[in-house]
């Protein structure tokens, strides 16, 4: 089943020289865990407000678990924002007490709820305090708990780890990593939390959607070996590498080519073998090579 369905979906601001979105077509299904990504100003943001029914696109149509009334389907949605403001007021239980209102929970459901989010984000503690006094990795937890008090079967983050220091990074991970039952729309310009927490990518550029990638399928790395000139003739070995030569300067070169874990382990024992000097070896996911080419090339705002 699909949880999200987009088609033909586009979203222009008023004033704005060009859409926020343009035609963009999305399936997910439940239980992934998509991942966008994209520079400033590609449409992530926006998307997710589509979602939520925040705004309202002017072309296209929008289904959440087959549900087409977007108010309605609201109920199987949280929604995580990179700020919220508001909140400095009023403490952890005062908050997720004002959302299980909002979902019409049950009074003795709501306080079981409320009861288990506070323990779920690791604010049991603090569950008196003003949100004003929390440190901002603290406060991003107990917004995961406000998204998550009515169970909804989706959970949409929009750079959840924004302006973290590490500390409150970790705990937020923690948080997330629990989250194994739900489908996760997670936008992040942090590659490494995509590639722990998404399955499927989706990249944005200018409103469209350009590329969509299955993480699951990836099994191989881009490789950059700096190396004596004897490498180039064992690479030529491995011709399903597809070396590329980057640099050459006297006797040495640098190359640039894709493996997995088994036949960089191989063509590691055939360069020992031949005593190949290696000055340098390093590595990239293929995904850090695509937001190369198509986010950081494009240029972010």
């Amino acid at each position: 089943m699909l949880a999200i369905e987009m088609t033909g979906v586009s979203k222009t601001y008023s004033g704005a020289p060009r859409p926020a979105l343009e035609a963009v077509d999305l399936e997910v299904a439940a239980g992934e865990r998509l991942g966008l990504i994209g520079a400033n100003g590609s449409g992530k943001t926006t998307l997710m407000r589509l979602l939520m029914n925040f705004v309202l696109p002017e072309r296209g149509s929008i289904r959440i678990m087959g549900e087409r009334n977007l108010e309605k389907a609201r109920r199987f949605m949280g929604f995580v924002p990179e700020r919220q403001e508001g909140m400095e007021n009023f403490t952890p239980r005062e908050l997720l007490r004002i959302a299980a209102r909002m979902y019409r929970m049950e009074k003795n459901r709501a306080a079981e709820r409320i009861a288990e989010m506070l323990n779920f984000t690791q604010l049991s503690g603090f569950a008196g305090e003003l949100v004003a006094g929390f440190s901002k990795g603290m406060a991003q937890r107990l917004q995961i708990g406000i998204a998550l008090i009515h169970q909804p079967r989706i959970l949409l983050l929009d750079e959840p780890m924004s302006g973290l220091d590490p500390g409150g990074q970790k705990d937020v991970r923690e948080v997330l990593a629990r989250l194994s039952d739900r489908t996760l729309v997670y936008a992040s310009h942090n590659l490494e939390e995509i590639e722990t927490f998404c399955t499927v990518v989706v990249i944005l550029q200018g409103g469209r959607v350009i590329h969509r990638l299955n993480l699951q399928e990836i099994r191989q790395e881009i490789y950059t070996l700096d190396a004596s000139r004897l490498a180039l003739e064992i690479l030529s070995h491995f011709p399903d590498l597809k070396p590329r030569v980057l640099r050459e300067t006297g006797e040495k070169v640098r190359v640039e080519f894709a493996a997995d874990y088994l036949k960089i382990q191989k063509l590691l024992a055939a360069l020992n073998e031949r005593r190949v000097d290696i000055q340098r070896l390093r590595s990239r996911s293929v995904l850090e090579d695509y937001y190369h080419r198509y986010v950081a090339g494009a240029g972010e705002a």
